[in-house]
This record gives structure tokens, sequence and C-alpha cells, in this order.
């Protein structure tokens, strides 16, 4: 595990805070803000106890100072049931960009331009099928680690059915359990889920695949 070492002085926190050095100060004294004494007496603040105080407080915390929010991108046909995930996955954290296309080019640009740390896949998509994009991303050194979650509603053939199962790392049939989904997906992104999901069912919630045109 990596442990954030990086510290910052009194007035590096000031700055930061648009405050005077001694109002850092006061605030290390009344332990409003954690910080530790070097052996020469200086005091020093870890990033992640500022990071903690800047949110605790309300203060814009830095670009600089936060970590990279993980990306998701969805790729899903239908209207209904793409909001309905992307709205499921944006309750879960506020650390999550989520990102939505219809079909398996608007996937594969994505892809190529900014990776997602996880893509959520409907298999039966149009232009380039959902076996079509995970053959291509994992073919790509870039993009082969992305997890997947692959989802359809519709019946595959056997040799795709086994192709996508084989290239993603869980699997869910529509109609399906929003809660376990945001879970599972949460899990993949390594951020503990807010436990915010209403814990309705997929069908209960609107989640439905209309008969195959």
């Amino acid at each position: 595990m990596t442990i954030d070492t990086r510290t910052y002085t009194t007035h590096e926190v000031a700055h930061i805070c648009n405050v005077y050095p001694t109002t850092v100060i006061g605030w290390i004294k009344k332990n409003k803000l954690r910080a530790f004494a070097t052996p020469g007496g200086h005091r020093r603040v870890l990033r992640s106890d500022l990071v903690n105080f800047l949110k605790q407080f309300g203060f814009p915390v830095p670009e600089e100072l936060g970590a990279r929010r993980k990306r998701v991108l969805v790729v899903e046909d239908e209207e209904s049931v793409g909001r309905l995930l992307c709205k499921a996955l944006r309750r879960q954290s506020d650390d999550v960009q989520v990102d939505w296309t219809r079909d398996g080019i608007g996937a594969l640009l994505a892809l190529g331009k900014n990776p997602p740390d996880l893509l959520i896949l409907d298999v039966v998509i149009p232009v380039v099928d959902g076996p079509g994009v995970l053959a291509s991303l994992r073919a790509d050194p870039q993009t082969r680690k992305i997890k997947v979650i692959g989802i359809t509603g519709k019946r595959l053939p056997p040799d795709k059915t086994a192709f996508v199962k084989r290239h993603v790392d869980c699997f869910f049939f529509k109609p399906f359990d929003m809660a376990k989904f945001a879970e599972k997906a949460m899990g993949l992104l390594g951020i503990a889920s807010a436990a915010r999901s209403e814990g309705a069912s997929a069908r209960q919630t609107g989640l439905s695949v209309p008969a195959a045109r």
C-alpha cells in the first residue's frame, strides 16, 4: 500500500485557504486541523489531513490536492436504461465521474481518447457490438486492464456468450438488482459504496429490456 507522506507548512496551508498563517496555527491549537511537529519545532500538515479539513469546513479543494476521480463509461443504447445506470453510479460516490455513449463506435472513440477505470457494456448495441468492443479493448495494451461489467437483456449465440464472459469481470442479465449492480461497480473501482442505493430491483425502478426488434 502506498502511503501519502506529502506535507504542508502553515504558510502553505494559509495560502491554500487564503488566510493568515496565524489563523492556521489557531486551527491547529484548537484541534480543528491535525498537524505534527518536526524535531526543530516546525508544524507540518499531511495532505490527507489537509484535504479532510478543507472538506469538513467547506473550503474548495484544489485539483492538485484531490485524488483523481475514478471514471466510468456506460455504453447503452436505450435512453431510459442509460440514464438509470448513470444515476445509480453517481449516487454511490462523489469520487466517480460517469460518462455515457450509445453505440460501439462511441465506446471505441471514448476508450481511445480517455480510457475509463470501469466500462459498463451492453453487449447488444448498434454499429459495433459488445464483443467487437471487447476484442478491441483487450487487444490494446493501454486498455486491456480496464475493468468491465457486461449487461444484456437479449439471448446471445453460445459462442458470443462464452467470449463475452471470458473478457468481462462481471455479467448481469436484465432485469437485475440495481443495488447489487452498484455495489459490484464500486468494488471494481476500489471505492466504498455510500449505500445510498434505494435497494430496489431493476424491474421496480423501471429498468427493462424491450422485445428484440
